[in-house]
């Protein structure tokens, strides 16, 4: 079975410096109605809100309650995830910043793993590029060996679509063990090497353990045009995730022939209405993938 989830734009992070436990405990309840919303609608993946790194350090406060919420997932079969913040970067040339990258997945390892939930996943980054492409691989490599095993475990790398590519992942996965995620739009926006998508996702998939379920990532550029604080036309990038899926884009990645099966992310900017579309649209336009199911 292939589940569908969504980024966590239901419920955003707490905007507290420096909560206290009874701030903890309401923000705890606001996910606990989260998931049971999720259950509900039986989407089985979730992106949890990113923390800043202070509040990251938080979650031993209300230690018990998020382990009631890690065991209410479990039971729902909801998968929880995490995207660390784009300031966490592994080959900084700066050695305080690439200390603050090991720090923060430590703690978020340490978050996601204390919720007791099922095969966790952390996503992040490879990083920036800095002029030098292969020392830039390199010291996300020497980077990644410095963290501890129970890290690395529940870590997994996504090429960013402008920089790097899928390829460059998979020669970080050869030296480091950490698992590829296949991002269907980086894919698409960086491809120097020009694999096929059927040839990338199961590169992908191949990375990962068997006791681990791969994680796939979907969305589709935003189109549209908007105004800006100046009142002027703004054009869209092709790397803005638009509010829904495309149904066509998205049937096409459901097609692909897969060694195995995978949790798919929507990044969609409208969430869980999103995913009910696409399960709409999937069914209208393509309902032998439903069958497969």
């Amino acid at each position: 079975m292939r589940y569908l989830g969504l980024s966590g734009r239901i419920l955003k992070r707490p905007d507290l410096q420096a909560p206290n436990q009874q701030q903890l405990s309401q923000w705890v309840l606001y996910l606990y109605d989260v998931l049971r919303y999720l259950e509900q609608q039986q989407i089985h993946c979730y992106r949890l809100p990113a923390w800043p790194y202070e509040l990251l350090n938080t979650w031993p406060e209300a230690a018990e309650q998020f382990r009631l919420i890690g065991n209410y997932a479990q039971q729902a079969q909801i998968r929880l995830t995490y995207h660390v913040p784009s300031n966490v970067l592994l080959n900084s040339h700066d050695r305080q910043i690439r200390q603050y990258a090991l720090n923060y997945l430590t703690s978020a390892a340490a978050y996601l793993t204390n919720l007791g939930s099922a095969d966790p996943v952390i996503v992040v980054h490879i990083g920036a590029q800095y002029g030098d492409r292969a020392s830039a691989l390199a010291q996300s490599v020497a980077s990644l060996r410095q963290l501890d095993p129970a890290v690395i475990n529940v870590l997994a790398l996504e090429a960013d679509g402008r920089v790097w590519s899928l390829l460059d992942a998979l020669h970080i996965h050869a030296q480091t063990n950490v698992p590829v995620i296949f991002d269907w739009l980086h894919h698409q926006l960086y491809n120097p090497a020009q694999l096929n998508n059927a040839e990338a996702l199961n590169y992908a998939l191949a990375t990962w353990p068997i006791q681990r379920k791969p994680k796939v990532h979907f969305s589709s550029p935003r189109t549209e045009i908007r105004l800006g604080q100046r009142q002027q036309l703004l054009l869209p990038t092709w790397h803005e995730h638009s509010d829904l899926a495309n149904p066509f884009e998205l049937i096409s990645l459901l097609r692909l022939p897969y060694q195995r099966e995978y949790d798919l992310m929507l990044e969609v900017k409208a969430g869980d209405l999103a995913i009910e579309r696409a399960r709409n649209d999937v069914q209208r336009f393509a309902p032998e993938i439903l069958d497969l199911e």
